[in-house]
């Protein structure tokens, strides 16, 4: 099955994480998502840089989460 952004992803991020987030980018925008997800993955994964959400904003995501991103970039982030 694909990924999508509209039925997958979109969902993953919420309001908080929108607002939080909009000084970066628009995290409801399937163009902004796409512009910015390696950046978000490794936010999400911590590699190096803040962990995405905080926990104040009911992160982290869930390794299932975050793997379902992954193979959204994986499979060429389609809409």
């Amino acid at each position: 099955m694909a990924v999508s952004f509209a039925t997958d992803i979109r969902p993953l991020f919420t309001d908080i994480d929108i607002d939080h987030m909009s000084f970066y980018c628009d995290l409801s925008n399937y163009d902004d998502v796409k512009a910015n997800a390696t950046e978000i993955l490794g936010r999400l994964k911590s590699t190096g840089r803040k962990l995405m959400p905080p926990v104040s904003s009911g992160g982290p995501w869930t390794p299932d989460k975050i793997q379902l991103f992954q193979t959204w970039i994986d499979d060429g982030c389609p809409a």
